[in-house]
């Protein structure tokens, strides 16, 4: 393989696979051998909401290997949904079943539904019951492998599956131990339940609330394991977030990183994942 040389190291930490069901194209191997080939030092595929790439991205990391190439790492994630509080939902459920009319509107079935990015990138959710987050998770080591296999089986039981398998901070908490996180995209924890409620009110109040919600992040991975994700799509909302995380790490001390939010493997895949939408 004939690999392209970059003078600026750079991992893709956010990336999906085919695995994000109704979303994204490519197998793991495709999406590593594209970035090996044009000078990536390591990559991490992200699926939404499940780890079933992993087994795929270990045997081409395993390939590579034997192979004999050096300085290229695969790194093993998921862009879970995150609801900051199950209890909470719970409560609210409880709450939404009174109303006679909106009772109407939920449907509690229990199947596993694909990504929605129209909805999720719009932020418009016409049940609040659906209301979920997105949060970019790495593990760092075998411990926090582990620890993912964990969430992720836990985000698919009992009332932690609704619609979408969810985590929340009360298991993050439980199980954070050698995982690194960071805000991924526009639909975030702190998009959802920060920006996106506050966005019309003044610049302080929209600053105040993602300072909170950060803070809460922070408590659970601690300075050292928690990232400011900074995208850059042609989006607004998106420039306004990234603009709130750069200030707010110079207050809180994390540290920023960049990412692509990949969905196919190379630019000429572009108008195959739009019909496949």
């Amino acid at each position: 393989m004939n690999v392209d040389k970059s003078n600026i190291p750079f991992a893709t930490l956010h990336n999906h696979s085919t695995f994000s069901t109704g979303d994204s194209l490519g197998f793991p191997d495709e999406h590593i051998n594209y970035a090996l080939k044009h000078g990536l030092v390591g990559i991490a595929i992200s699926d939404h909401g499940n780890m079933n790439n992993v087994s795929y991205s270990y045997l081409e990391s395993q390939k590579l290997k034997k192979a004999g190439v050096s300085g290229f790492k695969v790194h093993y994630g998921i862009e879970a949904y995150v609801h900051p509080s199950i209890d909470d939902w719970r409560q609210e459920r409880e709450e939404y079943k009174k109303n006679k009319k909106l009772a109407k509107q939920i449907v509690e079935t229990q199947e596993i539904e694909s990504e929605n990015e129209n909805e999720s990138k719009n932020n418009k959710v016409k049940n609040p019951l659906n209301k979920r987050g997105h949060l970019l998770l790495i593990a760092q080591n075998q411990k926090g492998l582990e620890n993912l296999f964990k969430l992720t089986s836990e985000s698919y039981t009992g009332d932690n599956f609704y619609r979408y398998p969810r985590m929340d901070y009360q298991m993050l908490k439980k199980y954070n131990d050698g995982i690194i996180a960071s805000t991924a995209c526009i639909s975030s924890v702190i998009g959802k339940f920060a920006y996106y409620p506050n966005k019309d009110k003044t610049e302080l109040e929209i600053r105040e609330a993602v300072s909170k919600e950060l803070g809460k992040l922070i408590d659970i991975f601690g300075i050292n394991r928690f990232y400011g994700e900074l995208q850059w799509a042609n989006n607004e909302d998106q420039h306004r977030i990234n603009t709130i995380l750069i200030e707010l790490s110079k207050i809180y001390g994390y540290k920023l990183i960049s990412t692509c939010d990949a969905h196919f493997t190379s630019p000429d895949k572009w108008k195959d994942r739009e019909i496949y939408k």
